[in-house]
């Protein structure tokens, strides 16, 4: 099974894997102003949460499974939740058996996808990764506050890579990915005295802020599967995918005019 990122054109499928998308994120994270990712005692922590926080899905990386109401691949959005949620708690543990901190973030991360959702199964995944937190804030001595800001972090370094990851290059502001048309709401949380921050395309290859995230401009790479419909209604998706090269959307991020 597979969670891809899906880009609907007209024509196409474009097709991006979740962790390539994380990879993008941590791109940008590594790039960032001080105000957006302050040097504190939980840096190289943040920084790796934001690196990995997709990491449930590598493995089902490679076979994408078709969603008959969509008419298209399932994407992370509409992904079944039973097994979404298995995942995310393999990539939760897998992260803490290597930096608990990152593994803390992680987890409130995911628990925030579920706020407003009700049943057993989301109460119980809710449930297991409160503990799961309140145990890695006491070995770690971090305090609520501290986690939560810095789990705010990781969403907008997660929504900044999700915006070129959904729009297609060059995308005109009124027909971007709804999500992003008003700016990234993760900013309000880390500023909530500044105006939400927010982007635009330059071009079919890059992207301006509203406010300086980045402390350089910086041109990244983001590997991607265009898959024609027609190709993938006469051979399945899973065989157009295998059959579909990758290719490289560059983009450079800039700051503000």
């Amino acid at each position: 099974m597979f969670a891809l990122i899906i880009r609907e054109m007209e024509e196409e499928f474009v097709l991006i894997r979740q962790h390539d998308h994380a990879a993008l994120s941590a791109a940008l994270a590594r790039a960032a102003c001080d105000s957006f990712l302050p040097i504190g005692r939980f840096s190289a922590e943040r920084l790796y949460a934001i690196e990995q926080h997709d990491r449930g899905w590598i493995e089902l990386d490679e076979t994408p499974i078709w969603n008959d109401a969509a008419g298209r691949p399932f994407a992370f959005e509409d992904y079944p939740l039973l097994p979404k949620m298995a995942y995310y708690r393999r990539g939760i543990q897998e992260a803490e058996a290597v930096c608990p901190y990152a593994g803390l973030l992680i987890s409130l991360f995911y628990t925030a996808f579920f706020e407003g959702f009700e049943g057993a199964q989301v109460d119980g995944f809710r449930k297991h990764e409160e503990v799961r937190q309140r145990r890695i804030r006491m070995n770690m001595r971090a305090s609520a506050e501290e986690a939560a800001l810095d789990m705010a972090r990781l969403q907008l370094f997660d929504s900044l890579s999700l915006y070129a990851c959904l729009n297609d290059p060059g995308t005109p502001k009124d027909q971007e990915h709804p999500w992003y048309r008003a700016g990234f709401g993760a900013s309000r949380k880390l500023f909530p005295d500044r105006d939400i921050l927010s982007a635009g395309w330059e071009g079919p290859g890059a992207v301006r802020f509203s406010a300086p995230v980045l402390k350089r401009e910086l041109t990244t790479s983001l590997p991607v599967k265009r898959i024609p419909r027609r190709f993938a209604r006469e051979i399945g998706i899973d065989a157009a995918y295998s059959g579909t090269s990758w290719t490289v959307e560059e983009i450079t991020w800039l700051p503000p005019e």
